[in-house]
């Protein structure tokens, strides 16, 4: 009998625990749990400290092509893992940081450097916030040299005009 009256049949069950099962069952290499990583996670090439360093700060401008945002550097995901230790071969066999970069970006396209080549159209990515800053700085400046200029002195002919206005005004009110 099934329904809301009752207990589902024996196998209805059976099927719920099968598909809990199916569904639970990649959830620990989904969540990258370490007991589950720890059969696939490639181990780091060892290196000196300071070429330690120099792969960090190479991993931090190669994004990961997963995770969006993160680099190579801060993920834990196997792929940039991967991707970190093609940087270290990189540094191990005297390659520069531009031709490892260049590696990537000839691999996986200019999307996977977080920070934008100086080069082409992306020089406007460099140099507008800069231009924009200046021409702010300017534009305040200007308003700042108006705003401090002594009020020029009027004549009598206007003085006499304001004055009639303002005793026009207090009659009134």
């Amino acid at each position: 009998m099934s329904g809301l009256s009752g207990s589902p049949r024996p196998g209805v069950r059976f099927g719920h625990a099968l598909l809990a099962l199916a569904l639970l069952a990649p959830l620990p290499t989904t969540l990258n749990l370490p007991g589950a990583l720890a059969a696939t996670t490639s181990p780091p090439l060892a290196l000196s400290v300071e070429q330690e360093r120099q792969a960090q700060r190479i991993g931090m401008k190669v994004g990961c092509p997963i995770c969006s945002g993160e680099s190579v550097a801060q993920s834990q995901n196997e792929i940039s893992r991967q991707m970190m230790n093609e940087i270290r071969t990189g540094l191990r066999t005297g390659q520069s940081e531009a031709q490892i970069l260049g590696r990537f970006e000839a691999a996986y396209g200019e999307r996977i450097l977080l920070e934008p080549p100086r080069r082409g159209v992306y020089w406007l990515l460099w140099t507008l916030p800069l231009a924009a800053l200046g021409l702010g700085g300017a534009a305040w400046l200007r308003y700042l040299r108006r705003a401090s200029r002594p009020v020029a002195d009027l004549s009598a002919e206007d003085d006499a005009r304001i004055q009639a206005l303002l005793g026009e005004r207090g009659g009134r009110a």
